[in-house]
């Protein structure tokens, strides 16, 4: 007796060879496409939001030096040249906007800040960077 109760012949045995499950089916070939397009869309998702997280760490960094270079240029200026509120415009993606305060906190000191602005590709909201410093006569 051959499988399930069948006469083992040599028909019997042709029929079996004819009817080889080996391979893949379509379903199983769908399914896969569909995991794996799952998989491929997670991946892509972080990969976006890293790659905006990249440009605005690279933004800020390019506003932070600005704001760093026009702080170096105030602390080469005399004490009493130091005065006002400076606009500078060289950069198209970036605005610096420097102001002066006399005697503040204290007599005898001039307190500066600079802000850094720029906006986003990916937002119509400006960001801002600021630094402050006080120097004294």
């Amino acid at each position: 007796m051959g499988i399930n109760g069948h006469k083992k012949n040599k028909y019997y045995v042709r029929i079996l060879e004819l009817h080889n499950n080996c391979g893949f089916s379509l379903v199983e070939i769908m399914l896969s496409i569909a995991i794996i397009a799952i998989g491929l869309f997670a991946v892509m998702s972080v990969l976006i939001i890293i790659i905006k997280g990249n440009t605005h760490s690279n933004r800020s960094t390019a506003a932070m030096t600005l704001a760093q270079d026009r702080l170096e240029d105030f602390g080469n200026m005399d004490y009493d040249d130091i005065a006002g509120t400076y606009t500078v415009y060289n950069d198209p993606d970036y605005y610096l906007l420097a102001t002066v305060a006399n005697n503040t906190p204290v007599t005898n000191t001039k307190t500066i800040t600079i802000n850094v602005y720029w906006n986003p590709a990916t937002s119509t909201s400006f960001h801002k960077v600021r630094l402050n410093t006080i120097i004294a006569q």
